[in-house]
This record gives C-alpha cells, structure tokens and sequence, in this order.
C-alpha cells in the first residue's frame, strides 16, 4: 500500500554559526508556530552528452534551491536574529547595513500510514521579509508571514537537505538540533 503525505507543521530554524571544512555549528533550533505553506524547488541544470549517435547522458549540476515558507507570525525577535536588525527602546529598525544571518530550516509532514516525515534544509539566507496587509471588508482575512530563503549545500560535506520518515520518531528528538549528519539521532549511552 502506498503512502500518501498531508498537513504541515513543526517549523523550526536555526541560525548557522560555522561551516567549513573542519565541522558545521549551528544554535539550537527555534519554533515558528503557525506552519501554514512550504515550496521547495530545487534549480538543477541538465546538459545531454551525445556519443554514438544519440544521447550518450545527461549530466546534472545543482544550483541553488529556492525555498518559500509560509507561517502565521514571524516574531519580532526572530526577525531581528536572522535579519541582523537593530532595536532601539523597543523599535527595531532595519538599515542597509543588516547582515543577514545563514539560517536551517525543519519541518514535518503526515504520512497516511500514521508516521511522519521530516526535513532539514542545512543552509539558507533570507530575503528581507515582505509586508503586505489588506482592510477587513465585513470578515477577517488573516495575514501571513512569507519568507524566501536561497538555500546552498554546506562547505563542511556537501548536504543541502536531511529527510526521514518514521512512525516512532518524535518531533522533540528531530528538532532539538539540525540534522546534518546520521549519528546526530543516535542515542549516547
């Protein structure tokens, strides 16, 4: 029987502290409640190679992957963290010097079969978030947060994305820190 994936949530981000050849840190995850949407496009370029007459292969190369996520509120004080923005006397302020940060980003999926499927995309940088707002017309119409992040492979390993699919796995195991690679989930004794 085949497995059919549903619904969103769990949206978690992590700021990247350290990637290069020697390892990969990041800081502990943070949720964003309110997972409405998530688009995921990978940019891939294929090129044929003709041999013999006819197509001989095709070679792919990555490029970036374009990641669009949805969620109900993005706070004030994770918008300063990834933004690099400025607060002063309870205003932030964004200026053209803000760097902003390189970021992970977890979520998970409903499997049909009761289980769940995760990911880590590992390495990303924001866009500077859009504003958009619109008038009440005789019913509330909610507001979302859209963020678009630009996401690359790490230096440390060459990984863009770690997934898993368990019915036993917990959100509070795969989320307490970004997977980046295998050993991160198994248990110390």
């Amino acid at each position: 029987m085949g497995k059919v994936l549903h619904g969103l949530d769990m949206f978690h981000l992590a700021l990247l502290t350290s990637d290069n050849a020697t390892g990969v840190e990041y800081e502990t995850p943070e949720a964003v409640l309110g997972a409405v949407n998530v688009n995921v496009q990978p940019n891939m370029e294929s090129n044929p190679f003709y041999a013999d007459n006819g197509v001989f292969t095709v070679l792919n190369s990555l490029g970036d992957i374009d990641v669009d996520m949805e969620a109900a509120d993005l706070p004030f004080e994770l918008q300063k963290k990834i933004f690099g923005h400025q607060e002063e006397n309870g205003v932030q302020f964004a200026s053209k010097d803000d760097i902003s940060a390189e970021l992970a980003l977890g979520f998970r999926a409903k499997t049909s079969t009761g289980g769940y499927r995760f990911y880590w995309f590992l390495k990303g940088k924001p866009e500077l978030l859009p504003i958009e707002h619109q008038t009440d017309e005789g019913n509330t119409t909610p507001q979302t947060a859209k963020l678009k992040l630009k996401f690359m492979p790490l230096q440390h390993n060459g990984r863009w994305k770690a997934q898993a699919e368990s019915d036993q796995l917990q959100g509070a195991d795969w989320f307490k820190q970004v997977v980046y690679k295998g050993d991160i989930l198994t248990p110390t004794p």
